[in-house]
C-alpha cells in the first residue's frame, strides 16, 4: 500500500519545475518506529504508560512477573560460588597443617612397617614369657584348690556350691594359661607375611597422599575445575540477562503509539509496544535513471510541504541499486527513462513543523553538478 501510494505521489507530483531548472518529486513523510519487546515472554505484571506517553529512552514501559526467573538466578549464582570455591582450593594448593599432618601418618606407618619386618623385641618376648609363667602359676593354684575343694565335698566338709566355685576359678585359670601361651608363640614367632603386606600397603598410601598434598593439584584437574566455573558463569549471565527480559524498557526517546497489553497478560517473545520518533522523520521520493547522476550519499534535498511557503532540507541515506515501477521490456530507450529508484531521505522535524503524515515536495536541480 506504501508503495503504491508513493507510486501514486510521483506520477501526480513528479515534474519539471521550469522557473527553478529543477525536478519537483512528492513523497510522504513518515515516523522512525522502533518496536520494544522482550525475548522470553511471560505474563504481564504492570503496564507503566498509556499511547500518546513521551518517554525518555530507558523509561520503564511494562514488567513481567519474575517469580518463574528470579529463582534461576538465585541457583546460578550459588553453583558459581561453589565452582569458584573448588577452582581456588585446587589452586592454593594443601595447607601447611594439612601437609603437617600427612607428613605424621606416613611416619606412622613407616614405623609400624618396620616393626612389621623386625618382628618382635627381646624384652618384648621376655614380658610374653614371664606372663605366661604367672598365669601357670595361678592354673597350679587354681587346680590344687580345686582338688582339695572336691574332697571335702566328698566326706561332706564342703558344700557343692563352694566345690563348683573351686571349678569355675579352676577353668578361668587355664584359659588366662592358653591364652598367655598363644600370645608368646605369636610373639616368638614374628609379624606374618600378610601382616607385613598389609603395613606396606598402609605405608604406600601414606607416602602417596603426602606427595599428592606437597604437588598440589594437577593441571587438568585445575582447567577442569575452570570449565566448570566458566559454565557457571555463563549460566548465570543467561539467568540475569532473562531476568532483565522481564522489564521492558524504551530504546529510544519517543511517543508511545501503540501498546496492546494489560496486567496479567500472557504475551510471546517478541515486540509489545510501538514507539515512534518525533524528531525524526523520512521520505522515500523515486527518480528516472537518468536522473541518478544528480544524486548523493549524504546530499541535502530542499523539500517544501503542501501549503507551507518554507522551505526545508532532507539528507540522503541511502539510494536504492535496484529499478522498481518498470516494464519488462527495457530495450528502447523510452522504456528505459521510465525506470525509477528509489531514494530514501532523512528529514529532522524543524522542532515539530514536520509531521509524520504530511506531503513534501522535494525540489532536485538539473543544472550544476550535484553536490558531492
Amino acid at each position: 500500500m506504501k508503495r503504491a501510494l508513493s507510486i501514486l505521489l510521483l506520477l501526480t507530483a513528479g515534474c519539471f519545475d521550469g522557473v527553478n531548472d529543477g525536478l519537483r518529486v512528492a513523497g510522504l513523510l513518515e515516523g522512525i518506529d522502533v518496536k520494544a519487546g522482550t525475548l522470553v515472554g511471560g505474563r504481564v505484571a504492570e503496564v507503566h504508560v498509556v499511547e500518546g506517553a513521551r518517554v525518555a529512552a530507558g523509561d520503564l514501559l511494562v514488567e513481567l512477573d519474575p517469580k518463574d526467573v528470579a529463582p534461576m538466578v538465585a541457583a546460578a549464582a550459588a553453583r558459581l560460588s561453589q565452582t569458584e570455591a573448588v577452582l581456588a582450593k585446587l589452586e592454593a594448593g594443601a595447607r601447611p597443617e594439612q601437609i603437617q599432618q600427612a607428613e605424621a601418618a606416613a611416619e606412622q606407618a613407616r614405623l609400624q612397617y618396620t616393626m612389621a619386618l623386625d618382628g618382635a623385641r627381646s624384652q618384648e618376648i621376655d614380658a610374653a614369657r614371664a606372663a605366661a609363667e604367672a598365669a601357670r602359676a595361678q592354673r597350679d593354684d587354681a587346680e590344687q584348690a580345686f582338688e582339695r575343694a572336691q574332697r571335702l565335698f566328698e566326706t561332706g566338709a564342703a558344700s557343692e556350691m563352694a566345690r563348683d566355685q573351686a571349678r569355675n576359678a579352676l577353668n578361668g585359670a587355664q584359659a588366662h594359661y592358653t591364652a598367655a601361651l598363644e600370645k608368646l608363640d605369636l610373639v616368638a614367632e614374628g609379624s606374618r607375611v600378610e601382616e607385613v603386606a598389609m603395613a606396606k600397603a598402609a605405608l604406600d598410601q601414606a607416602g602417596a597422599m603426602l606427595e599428592e598434598l606437597r604437588n598440589g593439584a594437577r593441571a587438568e584437574d585445575i582447567e577442569a575445575a575452570r570449565a566448570a566455573r566458566d559454565a557457571a558463569k555463563a549460566d548465570l549471565e543467561l539467568a540475569q540477562n532473562r531476568l532483565q527480559e522481564m522489564a521492558v524498557r524504551a530504546p529510544m526517546a519517543g511517543i508511545v503509539e501503540t501498546i496492546d497489553v494489560e496486567p496479567g497478560d500472557l504475551v510471546a517473545p517478541g515486540p509489545i509496544v510501538r514507539l515512534i520518533d518525533p524528531d525524526e522523520l523520512e521520505v522515500v521520493i523515486y527518480i528516472s535513471a537518468p536522473m541518478l547522476s544528480r544524486i548523493r550519499m549524504g546530499q541535502r534535498i530542499p523539500l517544501s510541504p503542501d501549503g507551507d511557503d518554507a522551505e526545508y532540507e532532507g539528507e540522503v541515506i541511502f539510494v536504492s541499486s535496484q529499478g522498481e515501477f518498470m516494464p519488462r521490456n527495457l530495450q528502447t530507450e523510452e522504456a528505459r527513462a521510465r525506470q525509477m529508484f528509489g531514494i530514501r531521505l532523512r528529514v529532522p522535524s524543524y522542532d515539530g513543523a514536520l509531521k509524520a503524515g504530511m506531503t513534501v515536495t522535494a525540489h532536485i536541480p538539473l543544472n550544476g553538478a550535484a553536490p558531492q
